[in-house]
């Protein structure tokens, strides 16, 4: 039987617990048959430690259901970034984390895992299994913390150069010391930072060390859950750096299906509505782009440099013209859509600024008193459902190559018809 503990090893599962059971509230404990009950029993009473004052609970048909209620516009820092401080560690993860280091500071040539195994029990009288030690040096090569090379057989470990690194002669000069008003500036910045900003974790563990809280900045529109994502963003944005190809697992929201995806990541776009965020990739054997969410992801794995990753974020800003929000399109074609909209120019001016405003490249056209048509291309019509019926009451027709998403909203309207008019003139 495994005891409760309050620190998490595995990140990825506590995201998928806090988003299904905290965040989004549609499952109940009969519904996880991934685990057995006693571990989601464990998980769900690690959530509520981290999330004390801001867990509700309610019944439905399923049963039970527990979520996470929080009013953006009363904290003061995002409730969520507690998952982030409660990673575990052993006492040998710490222990071999010092002796490493300081074995392979004093040996520019490095060593294999075997050697350093050897090494540490005969300089500091710890035995440790080869095998941990070799995990050890592993999980620090894929952190770039060390360089492993290969060396007939084995793999040989080193550090990689630092700034400072073998009592080297270019030490950087002292910093000059802030002020105190500086010093408050900076930590005013890093408060803002902190709820606004990817990465926010940074700002908030910042302010934890100098025992500060916001008590300057409340936004009413603010995305908590995102920092559950955060990991895998950064993990992208280095890949995109490099202009390597990555590989990721992928788990559909609707199916649940689990799928491996490899292409080459070239933008991370944002929902201003809903602050979700996804990930541009380049399909390189569908040669196509796609989008992929990042709170879909997971195991982001750095593959080989792309040649040609500039031209691919050229074609990129190219095709990006004709994407409404963040999709392509099933298929590689542009679908053509044509409104007539009834507007008074003199008294509603305000609705033919929007249609200029909003219709992102596409064409308005008078055609007769009060009557203006607008019409454009676009990857996907279902993206522009949601604005086009921003327009309901004003719509004298609709045409468009998708029927489908045509036939979608024109449904919607004869049934608001039927409800609200039907017997009226």
């Amino acid at each position: 039987m495994s005891d409760y503990q309050e620190l998490i090893k595995n990140f990825d599962r506590i995201r998928d617990y806090m988003r299904q059971f905290f965040i989004y509230g549609w499952k109940s404990r009969s519904e996880y048959d991934s685990k057995s009950a006693r571990t989601y029993d464990n998980e769900r009473r690690r959530i509520e430690s981290w999330l004390s004052g801001y867990i509700q609970s309610g019944y439905s048909q399923k049963g039970k259901q527990v979520y996470v209620s929080v009013d953006s516009k009363t904290i003061p820092q995002n409730p969520l970034y507690a998952a982030w401080k409660s990673k575990s560690f052993t006492d040998n993860d710490i222990l071999l984390h010092f002796f490493l280091l300081d074995l392979l500071w004093d040996r520019p040539e490095g060593g294999a895992a075997g050697e350093l195994c050897d090494a540490v029990s005969k300089e500091y009288g710890v035995v440790f299994d080869s095998q941990t030690v070799r995990l050890k040096l592993k999980e620090y090569e894929e952190l770039g913390i060390l360089a492993a090379k290969k060396e007939g057989k084995s793999l040989r470990y080193r550090l990689l150069p630092g700034p400072i690194q073998n009592g080297a002669a270019d030490v950087p000069a002292e910093p000059e010391p802030l002020t105190e008003e500086t010093w408050q500036q900076l930590l005013t910045a890093v408060t803002f930072f902190q709820e606004a900003s990817p990465f926010g974790f940074v700002g908030s563990t910042i302010l934890d060390r100098e025992n500060k809280e916001n008590i300057w900045f409340q936004f009413k529109h603010h995305f908590i859950v995102h920092t559950l994502e955060d990991g895998v963003l950064a993990d992208v944005l280095s890949a995109m750096k490099a202009h390597r190809r990555i590989s990721f697992e992928n788990k559909s929201s609707r199916s649940g299906n689990l799928s491996i995806i490899r292409g080459i990541p070239l933008k991370i776009f944002v929902s201003t509505q809903t602050g979700r965020r996804y990930l541009c990739l380049y399909l390189e054997e569908r040669r196509r782009f796609a989008s992929f969410r990042l709170d879909s992801m997971s195991q982001v794995n750095e593959l080989e440099v792309c040649g040609d990753y500039e031209r691919k974020q050229q074609l990129l800003a190219k095709n990006q013209e004709k994407c409404w929000g963040v999709s392509f399109g099933g298929v590689y074609h542009l679908e053509e859509i044509c409104m007539k909209i009834y507007i008074d120019e003199e008294k509603e001016s305000h609705i033919l600024n929007r249609l200029y405003r909003e219709g992102r490249g596409g064409e308005v056209l008078k055609i007769r008193e009060h009557e203006y048509l607008y019409s454009g291309a676009f990857f996907d019509t279902n993206e522009m459902l949601a604005w086009v019926k921003t327009f309901t009451g004003r719509i004298l027709d609709i045409q468009g190559t998708n029927a489908s998403a045509i036939a979608k909203v024109t449904r919607d309207w004869e049934k608001m018809y039927r409800m609200y008019c039907n017997g009226k003139d």
